[in-house]
């Protein structure tokens, strides 16, 4: 018995500060967990109620009252389903949510739960739970209206660019006809056209270094002559044809206009005398011709000027010139009474066309169509040679390549904005001009064809006639857009394939060919 005693005893004395441990006798365990630090949300990207356009979400952005990440736990949800959530590029403040491909007309509410966002060093800091509902709007659906109906008849149009559009930028010195482009068209260019399947034609016309300012701005005889015999000869071939004003910025300033009225009125003065000389020649023409009152009026800064600081008064003028050139165009009478006139937002930009500062103007005839250009991204399209140009396009260009936020889904977004704000009210749109210039690389020119086949087929979609931009211009680089021979219609650099491309994507009514068809063709 004293044996088992014994040895009680020392396992006692063995064990005691095992069982005084363990049974939180020591002054650490007494201790409370630290208490939860609430992190504030600042803002978040979507608004909660409001609608979205589907392919335009991609993802929605947080921001934060603190440097925070992202929890290895966080189960961020969207309508149930997972999203991955990482922090911001720009600020560590951000969390950026990628959003799953959305259905358009759906409801969506996204969660974040509390602790799915965490102080970045402090753990104990979270974010308490967060939602949000919004919505996305209707899918797409064609109508039938007079906007339309003008979209099919002028279908794949082609601009005569860089021949009667060329100036010297000073009256009283004319540029040579072709002074760019060094062609003289003939009959066989706008019959070749049709023959390959163009419906339109847009005959760019500087028209100041052949005006007489000495004698209420007269314009030369042997140059009306000369635009008019281009104009019997598209009319010949059964094209549509549009003229207008293109390169005479140099007396068009709209920044000094805006400015002063003195000015503004000596500007509005030679665009009446103008407009009047060839709506009065053009004026027992049918309604195959369309006239367009300006090209890109800008202050030089395409839309980045003194138009952003002026309090509206560039947009201001630009609407009251518009609204001066439909005036007389209707006063002269005969087919001028009802015939189409395009009108351009500030540097013929969608961007500014989608904005209230552009203003239709009044017209009795009701026949106004809205005119812009589309050459998103000018990195890739314009000047991919220059230091900061882009070789490639699209959702599988390679990273640094392409020019971010400029892809797919801004064309669809831009596209579908101008559809809902006018082709929806029966205001047709036209797109008179889009291009992209052939590249110097093989790689390079196969995200030129998927873009330029991607924006005919959006075009299409969306109800807009496109009208490539071709100034005869032959080869890769900067500028070089060539496709026909302006003398002959007959085509250069090897274009006859990516033309009939180009006009199956803006008139193809195959219901199996869509956005999506195309999408799936792009470069790997």
């Amino acid at each position: 018995m004293k044996f088992h005693s014994l040895y009680a005893f020392i396992v006692v004395v063995i064990l005691a500060p095992v069982l005084f441990l363990s049974c939180g006798g020591g002054e650490e365990e007494n201790t409370p967990p630290p208490a939860k630090e609430y992190i504030n949300l600042r803002s978040c990207s979507v608004t909660e109620g409001a609608e979205y356009s589907a392919p335009d979400l991609k993802e929605i952005t947080l921001s934060y009252g603190k440097v925070v990440s992202v929890s290895s736990d966080a189960n961020i949800t969207l309508n149930g389903v997972k999203c991955a959530a990482r922090s911001g590029a720009t600020t560590a403040m951000d969390v950026v949510i990628t959003l799953p491909s959305l259905e358009e007309g759906k409801t969506y509410t996204l969660n974040v739960p509390e602790g799915s966002i965490v102080g970045k060093t402090d753990k104990n800091m979270v974010a308490k739970t967060y939602s949000v509902t919004f919505k996305t709007k209707e899918a797409y659906k064609p109508i039938s209206n007079n906007a339309t109906a003008l979209t099919k008849r002028l279908g794949w149009g082609w601009c005569l660019g860089n021949h009667f559009d060329t100036s010297t930028g000073k009256d009283g010195e004319p540029a040579s006809y072709g002074y760019w482009d060094n062609a003289k068209p003939t009959q066989s260019l706008y019959t070749n056209l049709k023959k390959a399947g163009v419906s339109t034609v847009r005959i760019a016309v500087t028209w100041g270094n052949y005006q007489d300012v000495n004698n209420n701005y007269a314009i030369s005889p042997a140059y009306m002559a000369e635009v008019k015999q281009n104009v019997d000869w598209a009319e010949a071939a059964g094209l549509n044809a549009i003229i207008n004003l293109h390169h005479d910025e140099y007396w068009l300033d709209i920044k000094g206009a805006a400015g002063n009225n003195i000015t503004n009125d000596a500007v509005k003065n030679r665009i009446e005398k103008t407009w009047r000389q060839i709506a009065e020649t053009f004026k027992d023409k049918g309604d195959f011709l369309f006239f367009e009152s300006f090209n890109e009026i800008q202050d030089g800064k395409w839309g980045w000027g003194d138009n952003r600081t002026d309090g509206g008064r560039q947009y201001r003028t630009l609407n009251e010139w518009n609204q001066l050139v439909v005036d007389v165009v209707r006063s002269t009478g005969g087919k001028n009474a009802t015939r189409w006139i395009g009108v351009p937002a500030y540097a013929s930009s969608p961007t500014f066309a989608l904005e209230d500062s552009f203003v239709l103007p009044a017209d009795p005839a009701n026949r106004i169509m809205v005119s812009v250009h589309f050459y998103d991204p000018n990195t890739f399209t314009l000047t991919p040679e220059n230091s900061d140009g882009k070789s490639e396009w699209g959702h599988t260009a390679a990273a640094g390549k392409f020019q971010s936020g400029s892809n797919e889904e801004h064309v669809v977004s831009t596209f579908s904005k101008l559809y809902e704000k006018y082709i929806m009210n029966n205001i047709p749109v036209y797109i008179g001009e889009y291009g992209c210039v052939m590249h110097n690389n093989d790689r390079s020119n196969l995200f030129r064809n998927y873009y330029l086949e991607y924006v005919c087929r959006a075009a299409y979609m969306y109800c807009m006639p496109v009208m490539l931009w071709d100034n005869n211009v032959k080869g890769g680089g900067n500028e070089h857009h060539g496709y026909f021979n302006h003398t002959d219609g007959t085509y250069v650099n090897n274009s006859e394939a990516l033309v009939q491309m180009m006009i199956k994507a803006a008139t193809s009514t195959d219901a199996n060919y869509t956005l999506d068809t195309v999408y799936n063709k792009a470069p790997k």
